[in-house]
């Protein structure tokens, strides 16, 4: 990767900076652990502006291999998603933000070297769903749900109920 792994992120932001590029995920060990090995890369934008406040944006887009947990099989999970930071300049600014800014929950101190890749990583691993699962249509286990050896028990009862 040609990307410096560092920012400082305010001066990205107030430059109007982007980075892009793509990010192998042998990189990133904790989400690398959290998926179904493989050659997978993560496609990312970082934009830095102004809004009044100054904020950082990262758009994530991959095609990730995750366990189903309903047939244990591995599947590809696409990820698309974005995200936006607002970065306060002081320990101060940002206990003002705290206190009185609505909206401004996803809010962080600018850091002189932030490391956008673990910034990355969060991000990645929280949007990660807690169960994984096919698409209906796509599931070995739901295929075969209605495919049963034996009869149902409640049909049974049913049957029996309407003889007596």
């Amino acid at each position: 990767m040609s990307e410096q792994v560092a920012i400082n992120s305010l001066a990205f932001a107030q430059d109007h900076s982007v980075l892009s590029g793509a990010v192998h995920v042998d990189s990133l060990p904790r989400l690398a652990a959290a998926l179904m090995a493989g050659d997978v890369n993560l496609n990312y934008i970082i934009e830095g502006g102004v809004a009044v406040r100054p904020y950082l944006r990262l758009k994530l887009t991959a095609d990730l291999p995750l366990l189903c947990h309903r047939c244990a099989q591995i599947f590809k999970w696409h990820l698309d998603t974005e995200c936006q930071v607002w970065l306060a300049q002081n320990e101060a600014e940002l206990d003002v933000w705290d206190k009185v800014a609505d909206g401004l929950a996803d809010a962080m101190l600018a850091e002189d070297k932030f490391d956008w890749q673990a910034w990355l990583e969060e991000e990645v691993l929280l949007a990660l769903p807690v169960s994984p699962v096919h698409p209906d249509d796509g599931c070995l286990a739901t295929a075969e749900q209605g495919k049963s050896e034996r009869p149902n028990p409640f049909a049974v009862l049913a049957t029996l109920k309407r003889q007596h």
